[in-house]
């Protein structure tokens, strides 16, 4: 998945959430916060999908250069 060039307002929890032992990535470039100076919004979440239907578990967020691709300076906050 490809997100770019977009503005998102808080409040909120994640931009992207992706299933990394599924091989899901997320590259994301020129991501606005709004409304979150403290940070919070996660540009990029990785869990450990299932097939059971229940909610993932979290295993790591931030740029990871594999499943997360984006580098820091290109999500701003405000």
């Amino acid at each position: 998945m490809a997100v770019s060039d977009v503005d998102v307002t808080a409040p909120g929890k994640a931009i992207v959430g992706i299933n990394q032992n599924y091989g899901d990535t997320a590259t994301l470039s020129g991501i606005r916060v709004h409304g979150d100076s403290s940070k919070k919004i996660k540009p990029c979440v990785r869990c450990e999908g299932n097939n059971t239907g229940k909610e993932p578990t979290e295993v790591g967020s931030g740029p990871d250069g594999t499943y997360c691709r984006y580098p820091a300076s290109d999500i701003t906050y405000d």
